[in-house]
């Protein structure tokens, strides 16, 4: 892995003290994100999924700052999914997402959710901190 990286570094002209500087910019990325979407994922109402939830009104102010976050979100997400940048752009992509108020949204999250391999992802995340299971209707 070393090896590698030296090679990587040699090539890009990169002294020590860059390379290891990418490399911590590398690791702090990638396990900022996963802690991000494992803090909301834990903070998730356990019906937030459900067809008979309806989202909360924060009234304008709200709904326009909850609207720009998830924008921001989804360009970030956007970034991180470009190969070679750590980070997990899927899942800020999605997280950004659903704090958006773009119709067909909560239709999707519902979707995704039902699938089996996230649906067990997100729940062992959630048991891992005693929080219920999510309901998916």
């Amino acid at each position: 892995m070393l090896d590698a990286l030296r090679k990587v570094a040699a090539r890009l002209h990169l002294t020590g003290t860059e390379t290891w500087e990418i490399v911590a910019i590398f690791a702090a990325t990638f396990f900022g994100s996963i802690a991000v979407v494992a803090f909301l994922v834990v903070r998730m109402p356990a019906d937030y999924f459900s067809s008979h939830r309806r989202p909360g009104r924060g009234g304008l102010i709200g709904a326009v700052l909850r609207n720009l976050i998830g924008i921001v979100l989804v360009l970030v997400g956007i970034v991180l999914s470009v190969p070679g940048v750590p980070g997990q752009g899927f899942l800020t992509i999605l997280v950004g997402l659903m704090l958006t108020d773009i119709p067909g949204v909560r239709r999707m999250e519902r979707a995704l959710v039902k699938r089996p391999g996230v649906r067990k992802a997100l729940d062992g995340v959630r048991k891992k901190f005693g929080k219920a299971p999510l309901e998916v209707e």
